[in-house]
């Protein structure tokens, strides 16, 4: 099956530019031929869109009973945290919508996206009625005010508003740190060193402690191991985590003996300024990196990650939606465990 990466390759254009394309974006601005040669491109191997997979959907299920988790005519409004420029830094949040998109095809639902208009409220591009929402990350208590406008049938990924009002479906950030820090311990390391957002935004963007990080620190704190000195402040990306590891370095003449990676998306920056200063993983420096995802697995070398169930995560969602068609009232924050995912990136000290 054709993937964007492909035709993206094809088109000479970026990933996300294809996304909005194929997603019908009337917001993206780009030339009738970059159109085009994205949708020939998509028509040449194959690739369908989203209304094209729906239909396809609907097709195969024309002659069939409807069951209790596929509805008529239903449509989802699919609202992201993250602008397209923020979502290439990062691609969990990519993937997550992704994920959505596919869960809801398979029911036979369809999807429209939410975007920011210039008010910062979330706006749809057509007169459509809305069944549900899926909203996929933090979002402001005004933004939040925009989703309800549409429908009150709203569930939440990665994050939980208000637990007395919304469903939602969050990772297990405490069951991840423990388990990365462990880790560490068994394979010898008692001083982990911490690479990543230490502040960030809570459930409706009021800043406030990164959890990997609150979990963190706490976890060392209480084992009487935790030092300031440990900690890389670094925003979660590529860019920042490569001068933030080249500057530790430079004061420090080496990475970090062991090294707890809070997102993926800075695993690539870490790496290259590692290995530009002459050192090698896990030789010199041990990593386990959080999300799993295709920036991990394809690093070199792969990087040991938390994966976190992105696929599940999605599935709850979809289940939360039909909950409150059912008159379901009552909300519930379902929390998604995780496991460690070993690629060869720790290496068990020696002379313990």
């Amino acid at each position: 099956m054709a993937t964007l990466k492909d035709i993206a390759e094809i088109a000479g254009v970026s990933q996300g530019t294809v996304s909005r394309i194929l997603s019908e974006d009337s917001t993206l601005s780009v030339s009738p031929d970059t159109r085009e040669n994205v949708l020939k491109a998509a028509r040449e191997l194959g690739y369908k869109s989203v209304s094209q997979r729906h239909r396809d959907v609907k097709a195969n299920k024309r002659d069939e009973k409807s069951n209790e988790n596929s509805r008529k005519d239903v449509v989802i409004g699919i609202a992201q945290m993250f602008e397209m420029q923020q979502l290439q830094d990062d691609i969990y949040y990519m993937v997550l919508k992704n994920l959505v998109d596919t869960e809801c095809f398979s029911k036979g639902w369809n999807t429209v996206p939410l975007f920011r208009d210039e008010a910062g409220k979330f706006v749809k591009n057509s007169n459509v009625k809305l069944d549900g929402i899926i909203a996929i990350g933090h979002f402001t208590i005004e933004e939040i005010e925009s989703f309800e406008k549409y429908t009150t049938n709203i569930v939440f990924i990665d994050s939980s508003p208000d637990e007395s009002k919304f469903y939602s479906i969050v990772p297990n950030y405490h069951m991840a740190v423990h388990i990365v820090l462990n880790y560490f311990e068994k394979m010898g390391y008692g001083r982990v060193t911490y690479a990543g957002a230490v502040n960030t935004f809570n459930a409706v963007k009021k800043l406030t402690m990164e959890p990997r990080f609150y979990y963190y620190k706490n976890s060392l704190m209480n084992r009487d191991l935790f030092d300031d000195d440990l900690v890389i402040p670094c925003e979660m990306n590529s860019r920042s985590s490569y001068e933030a590891m080249n500057e530790y370095i430079k004061v420090h003449k080496r990475p970090p003996e062991a090294l707890f990676l809070s997102s993926d998306a800075t695993a690539s920056g870490v790496l290259q300024a590692i290995h530009e200063n002459g050192f090698l993983v896990p030789k010199d420096c041990n990593i386990v990196t959080y999300n799993n995802t295709a920036f991990s697995e394809g690093s070199n070398p792969p990087l040991d990650s938390i994966e976190v169930y992105l696929q599940e995560n999605v599935k709850e969602a979809a289940l939360a939606l039909t909950r409150l068609w059912n008159s379901e009232d009552l909300p519930k924050k379902t929390v998604i465990p995780c496991k460690l995912v070993v690629r060869g990136s720790v290496k068990k000290k020696e002379n313990l």
